[in-house]
């Protein structure tokens, strides 16, 4: 009986040291690598920076390189650590989990890319200080008046940016209704107290990140970089200036932004992460006809709409030349969520406006919506319904 008790004893040991080694554990660096020199070795890392003090510690970093799915990352920075590292079904990707305890601080740190062949690629990566606390993004309501602008067609502050080489839209033609008119940023800034003056307490602006398309670019939902300005309405410098001299003037900032979907010309549409980043995916892929959205958008709160009107509702694409984004996908998800919080930070946003808003999926519009309200409190959050019975 007692060698029994033992070789039980000794089982549950010998089970208990094997559960505690095979669990995953984040681990918090205690030692700092310090960075001597910016290396920017990977061809894109999104978001490209971000910040401590948030509620949520988790930050999932897009890499898209050659063959990253290959490397191993590792880095060393006090209160950071790499909690997961996934791969997606294309090589060119990795999805790294990173955790960023409440002892991180800012700064600088390596992420080392160590392949099999013993190579290395080096990305350094910066953790800043939020500029304002959660509380101060207030947002807006029925008292304040709201000024919409779409850039393009407002004002042109800047000629030297009309056309930009390597962009497929060139020139500026002010006699016709669908090609680029060259308002810009700074057009924008140029006239705040033109606005203000009007009494206009909120700026909201059409799109202003990139949008990369043949035709039709000036209205700016058709993106195809979520992290970068358009170049033909200025730079990101400008952008957090008109952002800024809105602010000191009384004024909120409205972001107009776009979950449900992007331009075929995005960057990842050659190179796709996952098989189902967007929906109807392998009909893209080949070439094949592709369904476009039956727009009922009332069939997301009917509980007696049909499965069919539903899927087509939600993953048909918006027009042929924007892919619907897969919100289903976790990634995605992250994707969109975290780009939303990025922005919010970098222009000290008043709101959003979410283009097209019943289109995505529901329950991922509704965890998006719950994920930026639980950073900051006070902001606020409006979606597109264009007709007069949603």
């Amino acid at each position: 009986m007692k060698l029994t008790k033992n070789i039980l004893l000794f089982s549950a040991l010998l089970t208990l040291a094997f559960s505690c080694k095979n669990e995953e554990k984040p681990v918090v660096n205690s030692e700092t690598e310090k960075v001597t020199e910016v290396k920017n070795e990977v061809n894109r890392v999104e978001p490209p920076y971000w910040w401590i003090g948030f509620k949520d510690k988790s930050l999932q970093l897009l890499v898209n390189h050659p063959n990253i799915s290959e490397a191993t990352p590792s880095m060393s920075y006090e209160g950071v650590s790499i909690k997961k590292v996934n791969k997606a079904d294309s090589p060119n990707y990795l999805f790294i989990d990173l955790e960023i305890s409440e002892t991180a601080k800012s700064g600088q740190f390596n992420i080392h890319f160590k392949f099999k062949d013993n190579t290395e690629l080096v990305q350094t990566y910066q953790l800043k200080d939020r500029e304002q606390a959660a509380d101060q993004f207030v947002g807006f309501d029925s008292s304040d008046v709201i000024y919409l602008i779409t850039p393009d067609r407002f004002s042109n502050g800047n000629p030297n940016n009309d056309s930009i080489e390597g962009l497929q839209e060139q020139g500026v033609d002010r006699s016709h209704d669908y090609k680029r008119h060259g308002g810009d940023i700074t057009g924008i800034t140029n006239h705040l107290d033109y606005i203000n003056n009007m009494g206009f307490t909120q700026v909201w602006s059409c799109p202003l990140l990139t949008n990369d398309m043949k035709n039709g670019s000036y209205h700016g939902y058709a993106i195809t970089d979520y992290y970068q300005v358009d170049p033909r309405f200025g730079t990101m410098e400008e952008y957090i200036n008109l952002s800024h001299k809105a602010r000191e003037k009384g004024m909120g900032m409205i972001m107009d932004q776009v979950a449900n979907h992007c331009g075929v010309s995005h960057w990842w549409m050659k190179d796709l992460p996952f098989k189902d980043w967007v929906n109807q995916q392998s009909k893209f892929e080949n070439g094949e006809p592709l369904n476009n959205s039956n727009h009922r958008r009332t069939v997301n709160q009917d509980l007696y709409a049909s499965k069919q009107d539903k899927k087509e509702m939600n993953e048909g694409w918006f027009v042929p030349s924007m892919p619907d984004l897969n919100q289903r996908n976790p990634f995605m998800a992250k994707y969109i969520t975290q780009n939303s919080i990025w922005w919010i930070e970098t222009l000290k946003l008043s709101g959003i406006r979410q283009d097209t808003y019943p289109y995505p999926d529901k329950d991922f519009m509704s965890s998006w919506a719950k994920s930026i309200m639980t950073e900051y409190p006070n902001f606020s959050i409006v979606g597109e319904e264009w007709s007069y019975n949603p």
